[in-house]
């Protein structure tokens, strides 16, 4: 079996040229990057009582810069302002759930649209809530435990930066733990950002293919993430230098448009080449590994009829 990068990446823009421009349809663009842009919405959310000086001694100490009263007084504000801040995070949160909801299963509408070479928003709605609805709860468990996991991570290696003003020894483990917490942040964000781009270039084209939940299509792409994993992982690097010459060519946009390009949907719908063969990339790529990932193959039983 031999696994191309350039190759599928010909085919998918050979299919996003007859997918917008034979012929071309204005009407149709609108609506197209209508669903790209909705697709791509989650994608695209010290102090207190002292300050550190020097002494006579040039050793750091702490030195108090408020009154009994000053405090009270602040602690009473931040009581007061404590109730609407709350609300405010609530709200915040909420609107981000909200947009990973219409993310999830816009997600589906655009590939149905890709890959059948139309521009529909409603009926594909109705069709894929169920996938939607699976694979927002699985995005949002996964953003939730990275913030758990990060938030463990911060506490247990950035913890020693309170030792800094005890002794030069402690100081020097506190800065080698910092340190080692950085890497292990660093890691956990490259595992964190995989795992995000085969949700979207491989997850979700077996769910919609099998109409499978999201845990179930992980199921069937684990196997081949563990028979081929430098393939995979060059996947990744591929993309990087993908999305490097979109950046390059997105600041030439914005340049010759004056950031009209920029704009929410407007830059979709002009940039809407490169979303529909990113987009058709990941598709043509997958259906490397098995005929079973192609999305353009026949299920086996309308085949055979």
């Amino acid at each position: 079996m031999r696994i191309g990068y350039f190759e599928p990446l010909t085919r998918a823009w050979e299919r996003m040229k007859n997918i917008l421009w034979q012929p071309f349809d204005l009407s149709k663009w609108l609506v197209l990057g209508f669903s790209a842009w909705l697709a791509g919405l989650a994608d695209g959310a010290g102090g207190g009582g002292g300050k550190y000086v020097f002494d006579d001694e040039q050793l750091l100490s702490r030195t108090d810069i408020h009154s009994g009263n000053e405090l009270l007084r602040n602690a009473g504000e931040w009581i007061f302002w404590l109730p609407i801040l709350f609300i405010v995070i609530m709200a915040v949160a909420a609107v981000l759930v909200l947009i990973l909801w219409l993310s999830s299963r816009a997600k589906f509408i655009y590939l149905d649209n890709v890959i059948n070479n139309r521009a529909q928003i409603v009926d594909p709605w109705h069709r894929f809530r169920d996938l939607g609805n699976s694979l927002f709860l699985w995005r949002l468990a996964f953003l939730v435990a990275c913030g758990l996991v990060v938030i463990v991570l911060a506490l247990v290696f950035m913890a020693p930066a309170a030792t800094l003003s005890v002794s030069d020894a402690l100081a020097g483990l506190s800065f080698a733990a910092m340190g080692f917490g950085v890497l292990i942040l660093v890691a956990f964000g490259i595992v964190a950002a995989y795992i995000g781009l085969f949700l979207e270039a491989f997850v979700i084209p077996i769910m919609y293919k099998y109409d499978l939940t999201a845990m179930e299509a992980w199921r069937s792409l684990i196997p081949w993430l563990r028979a081929k994993p430098w393939h995979f992982i060059l996947y990744g690097l591929f993309v990087l230098a993908l999305i490097f010459c979109f950046v390059l060519i997105f600041g030439l946009f914005c340049v010759l448009t004056c950031c009209i390009v920029a704009l929410p949907y407007v830059g979709t719908v002009i940039l809407l080449p490169f979303y529909v063969l990113y987009r058709l990339f990941s598709v043509e790529f997958l259906a490397q590994f098995d005929p079973g990932f192609d999305l353009y193959a026949l299920p086996e039983d309308a085949a055979a009829e």
